[in-house]
């Protein structure tokens, strides 16, 4: 497997466990899927980091070594972008990383976990259209 193929795969590990937190949400049973609930959002958070260590280690590097300006500003700006997403995320995260953290504040976590899913999507499908076609 190449390396591009691993983080479109982690892609979709990592959107599929959005779309499970989701689905929870969206049975307005908080209060009996907050275990779940977490427990996805702590398997989301390690796939996030292994995705960042993969492009950190694959992808970023290679880029940034282009000589085609194009490339290297491409890469300069996605690169820096994640950092606010990546942030975000971790700070969100943190938050409501226990059942308890998110039975606290329930529709904080709901209206939080939009924004930053949306985030984390958008940032996909943007690595999937306009960063990844510049590989190969």
């Amino acid at each position: 497997m190449s390396n591009l193929d691993m983080l479109k795969r982690q892609h979709k590990d990592i959107l599929a466990v959005i779309n499970n937190i989701e689905k929870l949400i969206a049975n307005n049973s908080l209060d009996t899927d907050a275990k779940d609930i977490s427990y996805n959002l702590n398997i989301l958070s390690g796939k996030l980091k292994i995705h960042l260590i993969s492009e950190d280690k694959f992808l970023y590097p290679q880029l940034m070594n282009s000589n085609n300006e194009n490339i290297w500003n491409t890469a300069h700006a996605f690169n820096y972008e994640m950092g606010s997403v990546a942030e975000s995320f971790a700070s969100f995260v943190q938050r409501y990383n226990v059942p308890g953290k998110i039975l606290n504040n329930k529709e904080g976590f709901i209206a939080e976990s939009k924004i930053i899913f949306d985030m984390i999507k958008n940032r996909i499908n943007k690595e999937d259209n306009k960063l990844y076609p510049l590989i190969g």
